[in-house]
């Protein structure tokens, strides 16, 4: 079946995605007591007829599936959670964190507002802020309906997902809730968004969020470096070796992204003109979206360490060298 990757005890699962990014890998893990899920896919229907369609190919009964399990909350990894949960009948296991953002972000009427009214202080204009709201609220319908009666581990905790046991690793920055699964027998990290063999995992700044994302990101990439991780499972793009030199070039992303962010804030600027000098002007609302808030993940990054300053500039603010 194309789309389904087996690996030694598992498989990937290539579920489709309506965005530039196009495709999300799930994890399905046979065990002796039934199946384990590792992220769940965007809530659209052609993405829960690939689901059904691995049923058919694999000779699976759903029902046979006992456990879903997430990285973290964004859309697609949580969204066809509860629709897995109400076919299968399986336990659905996060951490506190996400479901106290997935609340936030997909139950709370108020957080879209919010985080729209948050771009608009920085320079986002209100055209561009009418098609953010829309956009953003075609992702509700994208998480729907969500799971209940959900159990919760910590970072720390360890999981048997089919007939192994895995580590459960905070791996923040990606999202502050972001969790990995670390097979320690075989040095395998089912990673999620936090380490990305072909993409930067997009470090963003939202309101009622981490504050400084970023820095949130240098220090878990900076733990990952002193582990022994051998291979990285990810949730986009292929799996691969090599994984301290993917940190490295991450780090060395990250540092470059901030020298040239701190060159063009050469005056009083809002983080939309700098966004639009790092990213261009043409841009997809929901591209855009992503490229404004990481351009602010790394100027409240360069703030906390003292190289710019915030200003206010009547109902907005601005950024300025200190």
């Amino acid at each position: 079946m194309e789309g389904l990757e087996r690996w030694e005890d598992g498989w990937r699962v290539r579920l489709p995605l309506p965005f530039p990014l196009k495709w999300i890998y799930a994890y399905l893990l046979p065990g002796s007591d039934g199946y384990a899920i590792i992220d769940s896919g965007l809530h659209t229907e052609e993405a829960w007829r690939t689901w059904q369609d691995v049923w058919k190919h694999l000779n699976v009964d759903p029902r046979s599936v006992r456990t879903i399990v997430l990285t973290h909350y964004h859309p697609d990894h949580y969204g066809l959670t509860g629709r897995l949960q109400q076919y299968t009948g399986a336990d659905v296991w996060m951490s506190p964190l996400t479901v106290q953002y997935a609340q936030l972000n997909w139950k709370d009427v108020g957080q879209l507002e919010k985080m729209v009214s948050f771009y608009q202080t920085h320079g986002l204009p209100d055209e561009a802020a009418h098609d953010m709201k829309r956009d953003l609220t075609q992702f509700r319908e994208w998480v729907s309906p969500h799971p209940h009666h959900i159990q919760t581990f910590e970072g720390g905790d360890r999981l048997t997902l089919g007939d192994r046991t895995y580590e459960v690793w905070h791996t923040p920055g990606h999202a502050e809730d972001h969790v990995s699964f670390f097979d320690p027998e075989r040095e395998w990290l089912v990673g999620g968004d936090a380490l990305l063999r072909k993409i930067t995992p997009n470090i963003s700044l939202y309101p009622g969020h981490d504050p400084n994302p970023l820095q949130t990101y240098f220090v878990t990439l900076k733990k990952l470096r002193q582990k022994n991780i051998r291979r990285v499972l990810p949730a986009h793009g292929p799996a691969f070796e090599n994984v301290h030199v993917r940190i490295r070039e991450l780090i060395d992303h990250h540092e470059e992204r901030l020298h040239w962010t701190e060159q063009l804030v050469d005056g009083t600027r809002t983080a939309y003109d700098i966004c639009l000098q790092l990213f261009g002007t043409n841009l997809s609302i929901h591209n855009l979206r992503f490229a404004l808030a990481e351009t602010l993940a790394h100027l409240e990054y360069l703030r906390s360490e003292g190289r710019l300053v915030l200003a206010e500039r009547g109902e907005g603010v601005t950024y300025g060298p200190s």
